[in-house]
């Protein structure tokens, strides 16, 4: 009983010892001049206070346990600093440094930066590095993640974010890689095109501070994600006036920045303004990007226990493309990229036994992106156009031979969003516990008015508008809770993050409006000693659909049924319209990713080395399929003759009458109309297919990967540090549901009867394949020289592909789905895997006139009837293992301080022009991987 007793005061003291709380004052000063630095943020994540610094620098945070505690401070234009401080009894204040950041520092950090403290693989990109990158598209920074590949600058092309794709689009693996910019998710679930991921390029980047990439198992407070989240930091506090001037080859940069200390508590406000103009061709700037970005932020701190944020952003601009006046006639393209975003957030620190803060945050983001095109179109005669909505038999609309059209495509994304959080941090000893539970709230809609013509008359054949303010908002509901314990064992430490996220869909009027899942997710981190970390993670995330998937374009099967010439060669056409039905799938799932991966951080010497493997296995991704169902129409003709037995003849001014459900046509002549309408003639009825186009969810993709970094010591006498970095990705999949395709042959002058039902090829006439398998390895040396005595630091970076295979599949049941044939289809036998030589493929079943769904047997094999359903490759090498050589090239970036004011920063990508033709492994064309030679400069001027 003693023993037990002495046991729990054991126990228990060191927790009431913990328990004492006390304030703690300081101040926060510029290391090696003594300065104060004014709006510093003190933070202490151990316990979860902060304290921001006023205008002297001093700062007071209350209730702080005592004990060691790791005081964090950060500024815009300093270096983060921690520092432990012994938090006791009648201390007295604290100081607090921490050094100006610019390249007069011992060291400075060019590269993606591996995040120590974080639960899940994280790296961030610095100002410096963001500046020595000079960066124009906030994706270029995806460069400097582990085996990242340079792309040169240009606007021209919306590149995006796609973490951890294996070098693969499957399972739209950029549409799952979320990007915030100050909390405001940047989101294309409301976009009626093609999913994919969210545009960065109409971002200020002269206005970027930092970029962290998370690309291992996220937080529960993140969802609407797949494979990691990118998160951009905009300038928050007080800067000088800052003018950037950017140059290369294709685009023009300025920009100017100010952060304004308003004083007297009363806060900073940040204003950038820039303007980038990229052209496609320099020599004939007809086509061109253009970008205005005005930016204002406002942050205060009240009562010292509220920091209150608000921002608002703008872009201006977008695509224009014109034809040179010297060699067409007037076509033009403009597509706009304006964008209004607004954030305001919320902290505040209660400090209490029960919650330690409440943060609360609110996002608008609106997108214009209006597309106008104008067209010159030149026919020999009059076209036929059709534009009907309804089921039934129409008469065209008569295009004149030459005229020109302006086309609209009217897309306004705008969604909202709001979260609310609290958060309570615990201490035991030397046991930490850091508990958060929150709710958000997400709204996708799009309000743009949809394709349309300037003038409807001229709409094209099969045009039909299709406003976007009829597809109802989408709205997602979520809350979550996660707990992060800190656990000491013996000289090691255990860090354990449980989450738990819960989200329902809502969609009114659709049969998703009501949809419900559950996200788990863990990361462990076990601290073996100061050179030896291990860190796991596991997790479930989802990603809602795009407008794209829920409501596919409505598309028109015009069929013509009666032509006839009349006059000095008029014509007039009627149609029969079938609507393709979109269809709603009862079945349809959330796409969700199951994220692994286990990571060791291991410290040898002056030598750090990161690796982290991962595997990753997309379940159902959204995809959208084709059904085919039978229907009929009647075709008509001129009758020869009267009922009365005399003969008929078009007259030369016909007037023309349709009956729409029966199909009956009905001429009279406009000349001579007492003689009354007359039949045209039923000539046959057709039996065909219509198609349907539905909303599904395809195969899984399974992505696994190896990604590394070693930091090498630097090397004195030179002042070079070496950096290795790399990245190993597989990925496979093989589609096993399946696709339709329908013969455009006819038989006898009638449709082809029958529909076939292959394995998921993508309803391809000359396709295969259903699965594919991918593996690369890129890796990147970097050596960066810092000479802090002229401010100055170059890096040479030398990027290599090592390996880059592929290899097409065709599977099914585990057997081989496709055979070999010769170039007459007939089997050949062996493996296609032999490779060269064509590949056919039957269907599994096929389906009838009648709608009828039958297996495909050999039966139907050996019938002649069913021999169009053969599908036969385009190629003889369909199912060669693909892939290249390996290939290089070096990049060389200088960034120069003079002073205290200006910066000069240099690139020159591929400066040693490496372009060597690979030769593809499968058909032996030759291409050209590496990025062309091409340079930039940056200047800033600080004053």
């Amino acid at each position: 009983m003693r023993k037990l007793l002495l046991l729990f005061l054991c126990t228990i003291v060191p927790a009431v010892v913990s328990a004492q709380r006390l304030d703690v004052t300081g101040r926060v000063l510029v290391k090696d001049t003594g300065k104060p630095i004014g709006q510093a943020v003190v933070e202490l994540p151990q316990s979860g206070l902060w304290a921001v610094a006023d205008a002297d620098g001093n700062f007071t945070v209350k209730g702080v346990p005592a004990g060691e505690t790791r005081f964090v401070v950060s500024c815009l234009g300093f270096v983060t600093t921690e520092a432990e401080v012994d938090v006791r009894t009648g201390m007295g204040p604290v100081r607090l440094y921490a050094p100006e950041d610019n390249l007069k520092l011992e060291s400075v950090v060019v590269t993606a930066k591996e995040a120590p403290n974080a639960m899940a693989t994280s790296r961030t990109i610095g100002g410096n590095a963001i500046d020595h990158l000079q960066m124009v598209n906030a994706s270029d920074i995806s460069a400097l993640l582990p085996g990242g590949k340079t792309v040169n600058p240009d606007l021209m092309k919306d590149n995006v974010f796609s973490l951890r794709s294996g070098g693969s689009t499957a399972g739209n693996a950029a549409f799952g890689t979320a990007v915030e910019v100050d909390g405001v998710r940047l989101s294309t679930n409301a976009s009626l095109g093609d999913p994919t991921g969210a545009s960065t390029r109409n971002l200020s980047a002269t206005n970027i501070e930092s970029v962290e990439v998370v690309t291992g198992v996220p937080s529960a407070e993140y969802g609407d994600i797949l494979s990691g989240v990118v998160k951009i930091s905009t300038r928050k506090g007080k800067t000088p006036y800052t003018v950037t001037l950017s140059t290369n080859p294709r685009t023009k940069q300025i920009a100017a920045s100010k952060g304004f200390d308003l004083g007297r508590n009363h806060g900073v406000l940040n204003s950038n303004v820039e303007y980038t103009r990229a052209t496609k061709n320099p020599t004939s700037p007809y086509t061109s990007y253009s970008r205005t970005g005005l930016a204002l932020n406002y942050q205060n701190t009240f009562a010292k226990v509220l920091r209150f944020n608000f921002g608002v952003t703008a872009n201006i601009g977008g695509m224009n493309t014109e034809d040179d006046p010297d060699a067409q006639k007037g076509e033009w393209e403009k597509v706009r990229d304006n964008v209004l975003r607004a954030n305001t957030s919320l902290k505040w620190l209660l400090n209490r036994s029960w919650i330690t803060s409440l943060d609360f945050d609110a996002s608008l983001n609106y997108t214009d992106n209006l597309a106008r095109k104008r067209t010159y179109n030149l026919n020999s005669t009059s076209l036929p156009a059709v534009h009907a909505e309804q089921e039934g038999y129409y008469i065209a609309e008569m295009l004149p031979p030459v005229y020109y059209s302006t086309k609209y495509v009217d897309s306004k994304q705008l969604d909202y969003a709001a979260n609310l959080k609290a958060t309570w941090v615990r201490s035991w000893g030397d046991v930490h516990s850091n508990a958060k539970v929150g709710a958000s709230w997400r709204a996708n809609g799009n309000v743009g008015d949809g394709e349309y013509y300037a003038t409807p008359s001229l709409a094209p054949n099969g045009y039909r508008p299709r406003p976007y303010t009829d597809i109802p908002y989408m709205h997602n509901l979520a809350a979550y809770v996660e707990e992060t314990l800190t656990v000491p064992l013996g000289a090691t430490t255990l860090q354990l993050m449980a989450g738990l996220r819960a989200e329902k869909t809502f969609i009114k009027n659709t049969q998703y409006e009501n949809t419900s899942s559950l996200s788990p997710r863990f990361n462990l981190k076990f601290r073996i000693n100061d050179h030896l970390t291990v860190r796991g993670g596991w997790g479930i995330t989802e990603k809602l659909p795009s407008f794209n998937v829920l409501y596919p374009l409505p598309e028109y099967r015009d069929t013509p049924v009666f032509a006839t010439t009349y006059g000095s060669g008029q014509s007039a056409y009627v149609y029969h319209t079938q609507p393709y039905q979109i269809l709603y799938n009862d079945n349809l799932k959330w796409q969700r990713n199951r994220n692994s991966e286990v990571g060791v951080d291991l410290r040898i010497g002056g030598t750090s080395v990161s690796l982290v493997g991962y595997f990753n296995r997309t379940k159902y991704p959204y995809k959208l399929s084709a059904s085919f169902e039978p229907f009929s129409y009647n075709m008509m003709g001129v009758p020869s003759t009267l009922p009365d037995g005399t003969a008929y003849t078009m007259p030369a001014n016909p007037a023309f009458r349709v009956d729409s459900q029966t199909g009956e046509i009905f001429v009279r002549d406009k000349d001579n109309p007492s003689a009354g309408w007359i039949a045209m003639q039923t000539t046959s009825t057709k039996r065909t297919f219509v198609k349907n186009t539905y909303q599904n969810n395809g195969s899984p993709v399974d992505r696994m990967g190896l990604e590394f970094v070693v930091e090498f010591p630097q090397i004195n006498p030179i002042r070079t540090q070496l950096r290795l970095d790399g990245a190993y990705g597989y990925t496979k999949y093989v589609n096993e549901g399946e696709a339709c395709y329908y013969p455009s042959t006819s038989t006898g002058g009638e449709f082809y009867p029958y529909v076939g039902v292959y394995l998921d090829n993508g309803g391809s006439s000359n396709v295969t394949y259903n699965g594919r398998k991918l593996h690369a390895l890129d890796m990147n040396l970097t050596a960066t020289t810092h000479v802090p005595s002229i401010r100055m630091v170059i890096s040479l970076r030398l990027e290599a592909s090592l390996v880059k295979r592929s290899q097409n599949l065709s599977e099914y049941k585990g057997r081989e789905y496709a055979f070999n044939v010769d170039e007459d289809r007939n089997p050949t036998g062996g493996s296609i895997y032999d490779g060269d030589s064509y590949t056919a493929i039957w269907p599994v079943a096929y389906i009838d006139l009648d709608g009828n769904r039958h297996p495909f047997t050999d039966a139907e094999k050996n019938d002649p009837a069913f021999s169009s359903l053969l599908l036969r490759s385009g190629n003889a090498y369909s199912f060669n293992g693909d892939g290249y050589d390996p290939y290089f090239s070096a990049n060389l970036s200088i960034t120069k301080e003079i002073g205290d004011h200006v910066s000069v920063s240099f690139y020159a990508n591929n400066f040693t022009n490496s372009r060597p033709f690979v030769a593809s492994y499968a058909t032996g064309v030759k291409a050209v991987f590496t990025p062309d030679f091409y340079y930039g400069l940056t200047v800033r001027l600080k004053f």
